[in-house]
């Protein structure tokens, strides 16, 4: 298996925050940060993450769906 270098936006703990001043949030180290928390850990620690996980590939193929009606890219929905 190999092993993924920690990027936050393909981790299931990675949120965005409402808080304008650290708007990105580890749900699993419980901290929010102005930086990406995989940066802000490898800063502090010298590690890199140890609680980061893939998101599961469900999930990930939901987003990229383009089974959906309604626009998609520069095209309009020519059914309405």
């Amino acid at each position: 298996m190999i092993l993924e270098r920690p990027n936050c936006w393909k981790c299931e703990f990675f949120r965005i925050s409402w808080d304008r001043k650290f708007p990105y949030k580890c749900e699993a180290l419980g901290f929010k940060s102005q930086s990406l928390p995989c940066i802000q850990v490898m800063s502090i620690d010298g590690r890199p993450c140890q609680a980061f996980q893939v998101k599961p590939q469900s999930e990930m193929d939901e987003r990229s769906d383009d089974s959906r009606p309604g626009i998609k890219g520069r095209e309009t929905d020519r059914y309405v």
